[in-house]
């Protein structure tokens, strides 16, 4: 509630006009943009007859481009400059989604270099799984670095936050970069392909599938590292190794082949999920001025965040590639609601930040935070309202009652 200064009195017969027709304005082009890049979407994707999307991918990739076009807008009409960064970055993370977009056209039977097999693969790890989560990374630590040094100057902050996320992405996507093709060459993925050939030999003259113990006897099999032959397997560790393997024979290779990038990814989930945490424990305990709706917009990023890594996490669990393929259907299905909510928290940011009432409390934020409470917005009073004592709710809602 931003009442501590009497100047914002000043400003009150002002808001609904002032600030009304500027929002007004702001919505109709954010509104334009987006159809139009919509239109580009579905009009390309129905011309073409791309068949590798569906309704919850269209509608992902819409509220991404959506949330792309609030973060350019919310650095443009921002107040205070070092704020300004912190949406640059969402808005470098969210421009992914263009990239994302242009790759439902790119592999094997797909419009443009259809003669490359791996295409796909590359693109999965280096921009899907890659890109997104080391710019998800460093957006999520640099709002984080952001709170706990807040005095640091701009590029400070950046050499922090970018070390930071290389440091976890170099070490969790370093065999990427040295082997392309490094998820074929895992020792599941070679040891499958052993297994394989010797259970399509054997159905092919039997006819019956055969027992993974049968397996094990009629395959020579091989220890390991980087792709390259290392040793021979003795019976009992073949017989181990045919018994993990056997439920993924003939048809679920897809799933060995992507589980070491879920794994990774899901470190990088963590990894986000972690700093959002340290972002609003230092917020219980030192309780440092933020601008309004940044919590949200963390919170939601933590919802998001965690939902990832369950979908991964799941996705890792499963055997049978369709089942995998329909986790990651409802999983984005419920991506999608976060990612709608996200927009709507962006939203809410820019209307406030080019109210007059927000302008100037961001302001005074930045100038001389001890003069001005907290801002509590519509869903903070929900909240107060159906959960607390509003009595007792007199600055923010979550402070160590001590710090009062």
């Amino acid at each position: 509630m931003l009442t501590s200064h009497p100047l914002v009195h000043i400003f009150e017969p002002y808001y609904g006009t002032i600030g009304g027709k500027l929002n007004m304005k702001l919505s109709r082009r954010i509104l334009c943009w987006w159809v139009a890049i919509l239109t580009v979407f579905a009009g390309s994707l129905l011309c073409l007859k791309n068949q590798g999307w569906s309704m919850a991918t269209f509608f992902s990739f819409s509220i991404q481009a959506l949330l792309f076009i609030i973060c350019l807008y919310i650095v443009r009409h921002e107040p205070i400059r070092k704020n300004k960064f912190i949406f640059v970055n969402f808005a470098v993370l969210f421009s992914v989604v263009f990239l994302d977009y242009f790759s439902l056209f790119v592999g094997t039977g797909r419009e443009f270099f259809s003669d490359q097999p791996y295409l796909r693969l590359f693109l999965s790890q280096y921009l899907f799984y890659g890109a997104y989560f080391l710019l998800l990374s460093f957006a999520i630590i640099y709002l984080t670095i952001d709170v706990l040094f807040r005095d640091f100057q701009t590029y400070q902050k950046y050499v922090i936050s970018l070390g930071i996320a290389i440091l976890f992405f170099g070490f969790y996507y370093a065999p990427y970069f040295g082997d392309p093709k490094y998820l074929h060459h895992t020792a599941d993925v070679l040891d499958f392909k052993t297994l394989d050939a010797s259970y399509e030999e054997w159905v092919n003259e039997v006819g019956v599938p055969p027992s993974a113990a049968t397996l094990a006897e009629i395959t020579e099999m091989y220890s390991w590292k980087n792709g390259t032959r290392t040793g021979v397997l003795y019976p009992a560790e073949k017989l181990e190794r045919a018994n993990a393997l056997y439920s993924y024979l003939p048809d679920n290779w897809p799933v060995l082949v992507f589980k070491p990038l879920y794994a990774d990814a899901l470190k990088m989930s963590v990894v986000c999920i972690g700093f959002v945490l340290l972002f609003f424990g230092y917020l219980y305990m030192k309780d440092p001025p933020q601008g309004a709706y940044i919590e949200k917009i963390m919170f939601l990023f933590l919802v998001s965040c965690s939902l990832e890594a369950l979908h991964l996490w799941t996705a890792m669990k499963e055997v049978e590639w369709s089942a995998a393929s329909s986790i990651w259907s409802v999983g984005l299905n419920v991506s999608n609601v976060v990612l709608a909510l996200l927009a709507g928290a962006f939203s809410m940011r820019l209307r406030f930040i080019t109210s007059v009432k927000g302008e100037f409390y961001e302001q005074e934020l930045a100038l001389s935070p001890s003069a001005v409470t907290r801002w509590r917005d519509s869903l903070d009073n929900l909240v107060v309202e159906k959960f607390f004592n509003r009595k007792l709710i007199l600055g923010r809602m979550f402070v160590a009652p001590e710090r009062k």
